[in-house]
C-alpha cells in the first residue's frame, strides 16, 4: 500500500509549499492550509430550532446546511424589504436595498445556488423535494438579477462539458487576452447581449429539447416579471429589484469567471489543472464554500464543497505534475483586477510552489503571460487525456 509521506504541521495544519517558484533567490516563506480549519462564514444567523430540525430531516446531505440556512437568511429579510420597496416605492430606499442585500448576500448566494446546482439540496424523489430543489435557481435567483430557470443549462451543462471551449461555452475566455480589460468589456457584452439567444440555441441544436423549453421558459417569465414590475409596481421597484440587479450580476459573474479562467495553458487549454488555478487561506474561501479550490472544482465538479482542503492535500502531487498555478492570501476578484493593472509580480509574489518546476520571479511571469494569451485554434494535444471527461450532477 502507497502511503503519503507526512507533512510538516502547525498547529494541526499542514504545509503546503513555499511562496515563489522554488527556484534560487525565489523561495519564500512556508504556506500551510489554513482553510483546512478556517471557521465557516457563508450564513448569517441561526434560524429558529424548529427550522433548523425540518432542514435536518430535509437536506440530501447534513453537511449543505451551510447552503440552506443561507437560503433562509435571503427569505426572512431580502424579501420583506422587496414587498416594503414594492408599497413604498422610493429611489432612495431601492438604492439602499439594492447595496444592502448584495453586499451581504450576493457573493454568499451565487456559490450557494453554484453548489446546490451541482448536488441536489433537498432529498429528491418527490414532487416536493424536486420543486424545493428548483427555487435556488426559479425563485432565489431573479431577486439577483439572474434570469429565471437559465443557470443550470448554463453552469451545468454548458460550461462543465465544453469546459471553456471557444465557440461552445458561452463563458469561455480562451480566445481573449485575459489581462486587457478592452478583451473584458466585449467578453461582458457578448454575455450580456447573447445569452437570451446562444442558450435556447445551445439546447435546441443539440436537442436538448427539455432544456431548451426550460431556457425559453425562464427568458420570458423573467422578461414577464420585469414589465409587471415596471407596469404594476413602479419605476423605483423595477429599476432596483430588476434592471440595476441584472446588469450587476451580469457583472459579477463574468468578471468571476473571467478571473477563474484567465490562466489557460495553450497546449493543454482542456486539462482541468491548466484551465483554471487555486487560491487558498483568504476570507473568500469561508464566505463561498471553497470556491478557491476551483481546479479540483473542474476536475472533479462532484466532489462536495466541504472537502475542498482535504482534497487538495491528497492532490497536492497532481498540481504539481501538471505545473497548475496555485496563489496563497488572494482572491479571484484581486487576481482578475491585478491582470487588468498588469500586476503580474504581484502574482508571482502570491505563487505557491507545491512541487512544480522550479523558477525564478520573472520566468514565473512570463509562463503566467503565455497563460494569458488568445487562443483561437489548437490541436487535439493533451497529455492528460483523462482530463477530457465530463462530470455530471446527480
Amino acid at each position: 500500500m502507497c502511503v503519503p509521506p507526512a507533512r510538516k504541521e502547525r498547529n494541526g495544519v499542514p504545509m503546503i509549499g513555499r511562496m515563489g517558484g522554488g527556484a534560487k533567490g525565489c523561495v519564500g516563506k512556508e504556506v500551510y492550509l489554513d482553510d483546512l480549519t478556517a471557521i465557516r462564514n457563508e450564513a448569517l444567523f441561526a434560524p429558529p430550532r424548529f427550522v433548523s430540525a425540518w432542514l435536518e430531516r430535509n437536506l440530501n446531505d447534513a453537511r449543505d446546511m451551510e447552503i440552506a440556512v443561507l437560503l433562509f437568511n435571503i427569505a426572512v429579510t431580502m424579501w420583506p424589504a422587496a414587498i416594503l420597496l414594492f408599497v413604498y416605492p422610493s429611489h432612495i430606499l431601492g438604492g439602499v436595498y439594492f447595496a444592502l442585500f448584495n453586499a451581504l448576500y450576493l457573493q454568499r448566494f451565487i456559490l450557494a445556488m453554484h453548489y446546490s446546482t451541482h448536488r441536489r439540496l433537498f432529498k429528491p424523489g418527490t414532487f416536493a423535494g424536486e420543486t424545493l430543489n428548483r427555487l435556488n435557481i426559479c425563485l432565489y435567483a431573479p431577486m439577483f438579477g439572474i434570469p429565471c430557470n437559465t443557470y443550470r443549462l448554463h453552469h451545468i451543462v454548458m460550461h462543465h462539458v465544453d469546459n471553456n471551449e471557444w465557440n461552445k461555452d458561452l463563458s469561455a475566455t480562451e480566445a481573449y487576452q485575459r489581462d486587457n480589460v478592452l478583451h473584458w468589456v466585449c467578453y461582458w457584452v457578448r454575455f450580456m447581449a447573447g445569452s437570451w439567444v446562444e442558450l435556447p440555441f445551445y439546447a435546441l441544436i443539440r436537442k436538448r429539447w427539455n432544456l431548451f423549453s426550460q431556457v425559453t421558459g425562464g427568458f420570458a417569465l423573467t422578461l414577464s416579471s420585469w414589465y409587471a414590475a415596471w407596469h404594476y409596481g413602479s419605476a423605483p421597484f423595477a429599476v432596483w429589484t430588476c434592471f440595476v440587479p441584472f446588469l450587476a450580476v451580469s457583472t459579477a459573474l463574468m468578471f468571476g469567471n473571467w478571473s477563474q479562467h484567465a490562466f489557460v495553458c495553450p497546449v493543454n487549454p482542456r486539462c482541468n489543472y491548466r484551465l483554471t488555478y487555486a487560491v487558498l487561506n483568504h476570507p473568500d474561501n469561508q464566505r463561498s464554500y471553497n470556491d478557491g479550490f476551483h481546479t479540483l472544482h473542474h476536475a472533479n465538479s462532484l466532489i462536495h464543497w466541504s472537502e475542498f482542503p482535504t482534497k487538495f492535500i491528497e492532490k497536492l502531487d497532481e498540481h504539481a505534475a501538471r505545473d497548475a498555478l496555485v496563489f496563497s492570501e488572494i482572491g479571484f476578484f484581486h487576481v482578475g483586477l491585478a491582470l487588468f493593472f498588469k500586476a503580474h509580480g504581484y502574482l508571482a509574489d502570491h505563487y505557491v510552489n507545491v512541487g512544480q518546476p522550479k523558477r525564478t520571479r520573472e520566468e514565473l511571469i512570463a509562463l503566467m503571460k503565455e497563460r494569458l494569451r488568445p487562443m483561437s485554434s489548437w490541436g487535439d494535444k493533451d497529455e492528460f487525456p483523462e482530463s477530457k471527461k465530463a462530470t455530471k450532477a446527480d
